[in-house]
């Protein structure tokens, strides 16, 4: 069995309903490759940002673009540790987060934009590497995250997920200004 052939994409039963929204957002495909890809596609795409578009909050948000970059390097890490603590057989129960308490006690702000996007992608290839090397059979296990069960194979969707969901917001609030 491949390494892709076991990143199938997960089944409904396999992560906690308010997942799904990631999971939807990961096209068909290889799961790895698409973790790679994210990581000269954030870089190119926030290399046009500038910095005074990085710190406008645009409504109806409540986060600069800073603060969503911060908010998905947390939420990287968060995420691989459920991964990593699962696919390791550690199949204790992990708390949730409260997205905004992270973002509120972390600097987003005072760091270039640069930095921090260099810290997500720092968090990604970290998590590619993690991801190669799962065993196969530990797909299937199966923790408790935020309350609900999830697998470690809809935890990788959802790494992937959740950076297409807040890039896709990304995109659209800077598509009202002229990035670059």
């Amino acid at each position: 069995m491949t390494q892709q052939s076991t990143i199938r994409r997960p089944s409904p039963d396999e992560y906690f309903e308010f997942y799904r929204k990631y999971v939807d957002q990961v096209p068909d495909g290889d799961l790895l490759t698409q973790m790679d890809a994210h990581v000269p596609e954030l870089r190119s795409f926030f290399s046009n940002v500038a910095e005074s578009d990085a710190v406008i909050c645009h409504a109806p948000y409540t986060w600069t673009i800073k603060q969503v970059v911060g908010h998905m390097i947390d939420s990287e890490r968060v995420f691989a540790e459920r991964l990593h603590r699962f696919a390791s057989g550690d199949l204790q129960p992990v708390p949730g987060i409260d997205q905004d308490i992270y973002v509120a006690g972390n600097d987003y702000e005072t760091p270039a934009l640069q930095s921090l996007v260099e810290e997500l992608l720092l968090c990604r290839q970290a998590n590619v590497l993690l991801v190669r090397r799962i065993k196969p059979q530990a797909w299937d296990n199966r923790g408790i995250a935020s309350d609900h069960p999830v697998t470690v194979r809809a935890q990788a969707w959802i790494l992937v997920g959740h950076i297409n969901h807040h890039m896709r917001i990304v995109r659209q609030r800077l598509g009202r200004l002229k990035v670059g």
